[in-house]
């Protein structure tokens, strides 16, 4: 990276300091002794890469800004780091990985990594395991400030010890909060066997169409109790798209909330560009008709059963509809891939939709921004990740919803019941765990349904205009004026405040 000519520094820990040239000296003394606020990610990139995000457009506004984290992730950082502003830094202070002490091997240090439900407790329990070492940071150099992820629960008796400030941040919608009361105070309304079951006590009616796993609501439980004592929730969200439930929350709780997002969009990243060769798919889109083709993608941690990726595949067949499906299976022998069609793949199947060119199959990375915001695609099959939720609502294209495991159930719920800017496909059954495939399968004429429902005119329509007024309403809350924006404006503010007052605290 060039110091000259970068926005934003990135810097790692190095054996011998290097010296300072005159335009570092000349962009410190800019802003002398500004507000130090440390940033704890989560070790996971849906939660990571959002926190980086707001850790840019703090250090944009001036303040000191320190990451916290371990070496395999920063290395996952630096993609994320990017150039927000002028003579501002954001710093990383490596920790270290409890490698040995979880029983990991070296390198294996966020979910990505993991493929199965014991490396990913390992992984958990590690998030624990480090308390100690960020205490040690902030007892021998406190920073004014101290805004952790929702999953450090322990962050709360660490931040009292050492009368640091601390607020909490979200990586998905507030909506979540309001949600999870409602259902974990109301059990009586999930006494039967079969659903759907009605959700009581919030702003808008709604309905879950599968009961919530007890593990679930346990770790949820836990995550609100985190969020006490907390001087607020940082939410990567916008306040139009959480609507009444901004209100529930803090009448709920009694904290403030501050809507940054989404945060993709509040650092106004670019769609990344193409070097050299363009990627196959976005050439296939190219020859297709506008609102003409689905995109189907479960991220990057959901374990999907070859039974269920057959009837996937049975149901796009079905529906006449062009499509580009990310697969991605881990865990599987890929020594013969011809063996591995058949167990996955309805006979024939690739060479029919080859043959039509009706679809494309893509096994690995995507680059999922692109396709979604290419003219041609019509509608996105989804998990309902909230990353990949953000990611549709900023490129207006409308949902078809096929929760995964954990908070996807709930935010399927947003997307279709409050917003209506998405459909569901409906879920066979609630997990907890995106690692280990559902025994329950849902049926390719689900699917196929789903797909005509939005695809093929009428009903889809509205849903379509929905998705569109909502992209509308999502870049003008980052735009200047609009709600996010001033939104972080204000949590610059009282940040800002901590400083003359940190003594009273």
């Amino acid at each position: 990276m060039n110091h000259h000519s970068s926005l934003l520094t990135f810097q790692k820990k190095k054996k011998k300091k290097k010296k300072k040239s005159n335009t570092e000296l000349e962009m410190e003394t800019e802003t002398p002794c500004p507000q130090k606020i440390y940033f704890l990610p989560f070790f996971a990139q849906g939660h990571l890469i959002p926190l980086v995000h707001l850790a840019r457009l703090v250090a944009s506004r001036g303040l000191h800004v320190t990451i916290i984290t371990t070496p395999s992730n920063a290395q996952l950082l630096d993609r994320n780091l990017q150039d927000p502003a002028a003579g501002h830094r954001v710093r990383l202070h490596l920790i270290n990985f409890p490698a040995t002490q979880v029983g990991l091997p070296a390198g294996v240090e966020n979910m990505v990594s993991a493929t199965d439900n014991k490396t990913a407790f390992k992984i958990k329990k590690a998030a624990h395991l480090i308390k100690p070492q960020v205490e040690s940071l902030m007892k021998n150099t406190p920073p004014d400030v101290f805004i952790p992820d929702i999953m450090f629960t322990w962050s709360k008796d660490s931040a009292a010890t050492f009368n640091i400030p601390r607020l909490v941040f979200n990586p998905i919608s507030l909506f979540d909060c309001p949600f999870i009361h409602a259902v974990n105070n109301n059990p009586q309304a999930f006494a039967s066997d079969t659903g759907p079951y009605h959700v009581p006590g919030l702003p808008y009616s709604l309905s879950l169409p599968v009961k919530p796993s007890p593990g679930f609501t346990v770790l949820t439980q836990s995550l609100m109790e985190g969020e006490e004592g907390s001087h607020g929730v940082i939410v990567n969200s916008f306040a139009e798209l959480d609507v009444e439930f901004t209100q529930y929350y803090q009448n709920l709780t009694g904290r403030k909330v501050w809507h940054v997002g989404p945060s993709s969009l509040m650092v106004q990243e670019a769609l990344p560009s193409v070097a050299g060769d363009e990627h196959e798919c976005l050439t296939w889109l190219n020859s297709k008709e506008r609102d003409s083709v689905v995109y189907i993608c479960f991220g990057s941690l959901c374990i999907i059963s070859d039974k269920q990726l057959c009837e996937i595949a049975k149901g796009l067949e079905a529906s006449g509809h062009q499509f580009i499906w990310v697969v991605r299976r881990k865990n599987k022998d890929k020594s013969n891939e011809e063996e591995e069609k058949e167990t996955w793949l309805p006979e024939g199947f690739e060479e029919r939709m080859r043959e039509k060119n009706r679809g494309m199959l893509i096994k690995g990375w995507a680059p999922q921004p692109l396709i979604l915001n290419h003219g041609a695609i019509g509608g996105f099959l989804t998990h309902s990740g909230w990353n990949s939720v953000t990611e549709a609502i900023s490129a207006g294209v409308p949902m078809i919803t096929m929760p995964g495991f954990g908070d996807h159930y709930y935010i399927e719920r947003l997307v279709t019941e409050v917003h209506g800017f998405g459909l569901e496909v409906g879920a066979a059954e609630w997990t907890i765990s995106p690692y280990e495939g559902k025994k329950s399968v849902v049926t390719g004429e689900r699917i196929e349904k789903a797909v005509r429902r939005l695809m093929d005119g009428g009903e889809g329509e509205g849903i379509r205009n929905r998705a569109k007024e909502m992209q509308q309403k999502a870049w003008k809350a980052v735009n200047e004026g609009g709600s996010s924006h001033k939104s972080l404006t204000d949590l610059i503010q009282y940040l800002k405040s901590f400083v003359p007052t940190k003594g009273n605290q």
